[in-house]
């Protein structure tokens, strides 16, 4: 009999299974059926994919299922050697599984769906997998009517005979999953195998398949005890034993009968003599709380007592004779109960307790496995001489002595170590159980933690598994027998813990929380004294500060918590604060030394002292310009999380003590690593923020001052860390001297208030070119730069640009443009501003000061299109050999009246002077690219933009540009590596790019390309379509091979049937080079009727058309017998048909070229003699002929 309470959660012998190969896969914790996938991986028919991973809970395709089948009946290697047939039409001979489900279906185990199809990649259900694994068991489909109308039923009534759905939830119906199938094979190998005597032969009535005269199938028995592997069952009707599957496919397959670790019965599988692993048998009854004697008797169903010489009860491995009690009916007896002492013994919740029943000896196994929480103590790597390992550490506590494994004489169990290669951190909190047997811990595993406030605990001495347990965040939990930590009886309800919970659910670990949350820093307090209540306002570690209502008095009494005082917190569900103070460690008077710089671990919190910070570090700064000694006072702090992202803060010491300018207050929550610190500095410190390390403010952009309800303020125009933005400045903030008003230029770092206004702000030290520390250059006039070296020349220093370097350009009105390196042209009067790192320029701003020059236009080298006035002498720049303008309308638009001319000299007049002007052409011309003039080029001076920068903007639009200068057309590859100018400024120059060069080997005409005006190289516009035009015969075909940016492409054929043009069109973002186009013309063959000379006939057949250079064959086919003289026949018609033939046939011979002689009375038959011909085939139609010849018998011959 066998009835299993569902009281076990699934994780319950996922613990406790001693497994070995499925621990290979990947995914190993996924699989269900671990003891099935373990024997069907060993024996080679489940495997698992690329990755390592088994994939037990995809469905079974028909196709798997196919291959499933034939690895069991051939075995891997023979059945991948199977080749796929035209079977179904839907499994293509080169489809993966074809061989497989041809296989299974000549062999009668798979059918189609119907229409000639198989449906492969369908799913499957368990009944039809069953049917398959039937015909492999031996029954035969049409005998045992698993076929026709009945088929559902009769499979059902077999696979239910042949257990194969034993251990598998859900109904035949089920669609069938990896592990399932496994577990169905399994089954399978321990099924008898049957035969029979006959199988009947079928008929068909009324369109139904009907089978008799079958024999009822039969187990395969033999005699030899030595070859029961599997079951050592016999029949008794004969005495033999039954043949399971098993035994039949596998002879070295073995299935013993043991125990497991923990005493309970189980199967071991060997595999060619290795252990595949041990496997627990199913326990009749499993129990995860204190279990009596009569409960399992009722469970069990038994109608009397099974003695306690019957019983053996096992505790964590170790067989204990003690505890062995009768099973009888209303027996109070708990199993395990006062198993080491009078209060102390295995009978709790957190036991797994299983009872193995066997009703025909009358015998029962009970086991109980407890349990245990302990402490990663320490993660050892894997050596040479042993696998990775961990050490646990056991957890004690209060509640009861039996929080770890000790053996019935009281024993600790020692080591605690575990092999596995899963790692965890130290301190993890982990259940694991121990076996005696083994002297091992057998499984480890993270424990579920949880946290929350305590409202109500059951402490009953009486019945402690029943009712002992704790109410968590409104959610109850009982206790586990193996709890440590606190004792329940010490636990306060209205506090926090954090409890541990085992695999089923119970409490197994507790512990108060020290800690309630966030970290605050208390500002001040009231009590229900004042008129306000008990209130807190707290600084919290966001940098807010926040006013909360407390549900305790903080401010007097046996519960006050002192201003400045660090706290954590817990909001309750009445929306009061609960309050509990950390150790504070303070620092803030006496002149104390106070050091912590940007992404430096260590911090001195005064002299020879000092603590350190990481990542998880919280800082709140405030802003020294607010600084008072009663810090509710200060609106404005700022929250930092990491060494990192802190700022740099230091305290003037050495000052006298009335300047001693940081008060600190910090946390360690573990040895001397910062947890949270609130710094508190004063308008004496040093406060650079490390996150806020560049910063350009530009004075011709600030707005008037303005006022809201936010406070006072002015906006900048600014670039912040490399990037443009609009930014408030407060009306209070300076630098240095200088007034928030009258900011410009670059600052090292800045503050920010908690409404994100700039509130301080301190000026880079200037760039001497002697020190590699970050420094600036401010509002230095002039700028040059050196492309080849990409270097920049400012204020008489060259100095090397950052790869990553920024460029900024600023108008007169402040507004602020990002450029680049290329758009860097000299001029004297701009202002520079330029941050310089390790000897680079990080960041460049460029102010752009108007040129001198009239009103009529300025003057700027980058883009000379306006003339100007420079004391008497006009100047009118000719761009592209053309004037910008004359000399008249320059010196009216200034207001000038010209009044004459005298030679080259221009006679104006203003304002009643006269004055003389000549006139001065500087000449430029014009860099295009795609349109857009880039440079404007003094006349024989080179382009400042080198071919490395112009390939750097443009080069991934396609492989080369066309160049276009004084009328002839260049085209260039692009040149990444090379400074040279990109042209010498002679004339203008009109450059377009995206082009691909075309290099054609071909005879065919080529149409969508441009040509070189030297070379004649071709080229075309990227991924524009190229041309390829051929003129060809009837019946051609032409095939283009081409390749795009060195990569061959997939061929192009194509044919015509008449005389024409036959055109290609390709195209690509890479070179192409066109290669061999071959063509092939097709032309017809004629050939004669049936020749018959002397009693022979001749008949030829062959192609109808070749192409031209091909090899012709044509088959002769010679009948009849040859009388009255030899047959001879000649072919002729076509230059160089001839024939191989050898005389193979009597009588018949090659008697020249293209000529076969049959010998007087050879008698060929009606079969005949075939003979095959060949000839090249012409440019042309050929006709074959085979010429009329008159022969006379041998006999006359004298």
């Amino acid at each position: 009999m066998k009835k299993l309470l569902a009281l076990v959660l699934a994780l319950v012998m996922s613990m406790s299974l001693v497994t070995i190969s499925n621990a290979a896969f990947k995914d190993a914790d996924s699989i269900d059926y671990k003891e099935a996938v373990d024997v069907m991986n060993a024996v080679g028919v489940f495997i698992g994919d690329e990755k390592g991973n088994f994939n037990a809970k995809e469905n079974l395709t028909r196709e798997q299922a196919a291959k499933i089948i034939a690895y069991l009946e051939l075995g891997s290697k023979a059945a991948d050697a199977l080749v796929g047939g035209a079977t179904f039409t839907d499994v293509a001979s080169s489809r993966w599984s074809a061989g497989f489900v041809g296989y299974c279906a000549q062999a009668g185990i798979v059918s189609g769906v119907g229409d000639s199809k198989f449906d492969p990649a369908g799913q499957l259900t368990a009944l039809q997998f069953g049917k398959m694994l039937l015909v492999e068991l031996g029954y035969d489909a049409k005998a045992a009517g698993m076929v026709g109308a009945d088929w559902a039923i009769n499979t059902s009534k077999l696979m239910a005979k042949a257990k194969l759905m034993d251990g598998i939830d859900g109904s035949v119906n089920q669609v069938l999953t990896r592990e399932k199938a496994a577990q169905m094979c399994l089954n399978a190998l321990e099924a008898p195998t049957v035969e029979y005597t006959t199988k009947g032969s079928s008929i068909s009535v009324n369109g139904a398949e009907i089978n008799l005269g079958a024999s009822e199938p039969s187990y395969v028995t033999n005699t030899i005890a030595k070859e029961q592997t599997i079951s050592s069952e016999k029949l008794t009707n004969n005495g033999g034993y039954t043949i399971e599957l098993g035994e039949k496919l596998y002879k070295n397959l073995k299935k013993i009968s043991t125990t497991d670790d923990f005493g309970r019965p189980a199967t071991k599988w060997t595999w060619k003599s290795e252990s595949v692993g041990t496997y627990a048998d199913a326990a009749d009854l499993s129990y995860t709380k204190a279990v009596k004697a009569g409960d399992i008797y009722k469970d069990l169903n038994l109608s009397d007592t099974v003695a306690a010489k019957n019983v053996t009860v096992w505790v964590n491995g170790e067989q204990v004779s003690a505890a062995s009690l009768d099973i009888k009916k209303g027996s109070e007896t708990k199993i395990g109960a006062k198993l080491y002492d009078a209060k102390n013994g295995t009978n709790g919740n957190g036991v797994l307790t299983e009872v193995f029943y066997d009703d025909v000896a009358d015998t029962m196994v009970i086991t109980q496995i407890v349990t245990y929480i302990g402490e990663v103590a320490k993660t050892v790597k894997a050596t040479d001489k042993r696998d990775a390992y961990v050490v646990i550490t056991a957890k004690t506590g209060d509640n009861n002595a039996y929080t770890m494994p000790k053996d019935s004489k009281g024993i600790k169990a020692s080591p605690l170590e575990f092999e596995t290669d899963e790692t965890f951190a130290d301190d993890t909190y982990v259940l694991y159980t121990y076996s005696f047997k083994a002297e091992a811990v057998k499984s480890l595993a993270a424990a579920e933690k949880v946290e929350g406030y305590v409202t109500k605990t059951i402490n009953s001495a009486s019945d402690l598994d029943k009712n002992n347990g704790m109410t968590i965040s409104g959610t109850e939990y009982k206790m586990s027998l193996a709890t440590a930590g606190e004792a329940l009886g010490n636990v306060s309800v209205k506090n926090d813990y954090t409890v541990y919970l085992d695999q089923y659910g119970y409490i197994i670990y507790v512990e108060q929380v020290q800690e309630l949350g966030s970290y605050a820093l208390v500002l001040a307090t009231a009590n229900k004294g004042s008129f306000i209540g008990n209130k807190a306002q707290l600084l919290l570690t966001d940098g807010t500060v926040k006013f909360v209502d407390t549900d305790e008095n903080y401010a007097s009494g046996t519960k006050k918590i002192p201003n400045n005082t660090i706290v954590t917190f817990r909001e309750n569900s009445d929306k009061t604060y609960t309050l509990r103070a950390v150790k504070t460690t303070q620092t803030n008077s006496n002149d104390k030394e106070f050091s912590m710089t940007n992404d430096l671990a260590g911090i001195t919190v005064e002299t020879n002292k000092m603590v350190y910070a990481n990542s998880a570090s919280q800082f709140v700064v405030s802003d020294k310009k607010d600084y008072t000694s009663n810090y509710a006072n200060i609106d404005d702090w700022t929250a930092y999380t990491g060494i990192k992202n802190a700022p740099t803060v230091k305290s003037a010491y050495g000052t006298p003590a009335s300047y001693a300018d940081v008060d600190v207050y910090y946390y360690c929550k573990s040895g001397s690593m910062v947890t949270v610190m609130f710094i508190i500095p004063s308008q004496n410190a040093t406060v650079i923020d490390g996150s806020k390390t560049s910063l350009y403010l530009s004075q011709k952009s600030r707005s008037d001052l303005i006022h809201d309800t936010d406070g006072d303020y002015f906006t900048y125009n600014a670039v912040v860390d490399g990037k443009i933005e609009t930014v408030k400045v407060d009306v209070d903030a300076k630098c240095g001297s200088t007034t928030a008003d009258k900011l410009d230029g670059l600052y090292s770092d800045y503050t920010v208030s908690s409404k994100g206004y700039i509130t301080g702000l301190t000026q880079y030290g200037t760039y001497d070119g002697t020190s590699s520390a970050k420094a600036a250059l401010n509002s230095v006039t002039g700028i040059d730069k050196t492309s080849k070296e990409y270097t920049v020349i400012v204020g008489g220093k060259t100095i090397t640009c950052a790869d990553d370097m920024k460029v900024f350009y600023v108008d007169k009105n402040g507004n602020i443009t990002e450029s680049s390196y290329a758009a860097i042209y000299p001029d004297t009067n701009d202002l520079v501003y330029a941050v310089v790192d390790k000897y680079l320029v990080k960041t460049l701003v460029i102010f752009e000061v108007e040129d001198k020059g009239a009103a009529s236009g300025k003057f700027d080298p980058a883009n000379p299109q306006k003339a100007y006035i420079d004391g008497y002498t006009v100047v009118i720049p000719k761009v592209d050999d053309k004037k910008v303008d004359n000399i008249a309308n320059v010196l009216a638009d200034n207001g000038y009246t010209v009044t004459g001319l005298m030679g080259g000299t221009v006679m104006a007049n203003k304002n009643g002077v006269t004055y003389f002007f000549t006139e001065s052409n500087p000449e430029y011309y014009t860099l295009t690219v795609n349109g857009t003039v880039v440079e404007y080029m003094a006349k024989g001076t080179a382009s400042k933009i080198s071919e490395k920068e112009f390939a750097a903007k443009y080069g991934t639009d396609g492989t080369a540009y066309k160049f276009v200068k004084g009328g002839t057309t260049y085209f260039f590859a692009y040149a990444p590596s090379s400074d040279s100018a990109m042209t010498d400024g002679t004339a203008a120059v009109a450059i377009t790019t995206g082009y691909v060069k075309v290099d054609d080997s071909t005879s065919a005409t080529i149409s969508g390309v441009e040509t070189a005006t030297a070379g004649g190289q071709k080229y075309a516009k990227v991924n524009n379509a190229v041309t390829v035009e051929y003129t060809v015969a009837a019946n051609t075909s032409v095939t283009l091979n081409y390749t795009v940016g060195g990569v061959a492409q997939t061929p192009i054929t194509k044919s015509t049937t008449a005389a024409g043009k036959v055109t290609f069109t390709v195209s690509g973002d890479k070179d192409i080079v066109l290669t061999t186009a071959p063509t092939a013309t097709t032309y017809g063959i004629t050939y004669p009727a049936a020749k018959t000379t002397n009693g022979v006939t001749m008949t030829l057949t062959g192609p109808a058309t070749a192409v031209d250079g091909s090899t012709v064959t044509v088959k002769a086919k010679l009948t009849g017998k040859a009388t009255g003289g030899n047959a001879v026949f000649t072919l002729s018609g076509v230059t160089g048909i001839d024939t191989t033939y050898a005389g193979t046939f009597t009588g018949v011979t090659r008697s020249a070229a293209g000529t076969l002689t049959v010998a007087d009375n050879t008698d060929l038959g009606a079969a005949g003699l075939e003979v095959t011909f060949t000839f090249t085939m012409p440019a042309s139609a050929a006709t074959i002929t085979v010429p009329n010849s008159t022969y006379r018998s041998t006999s006359v011959l004298r």
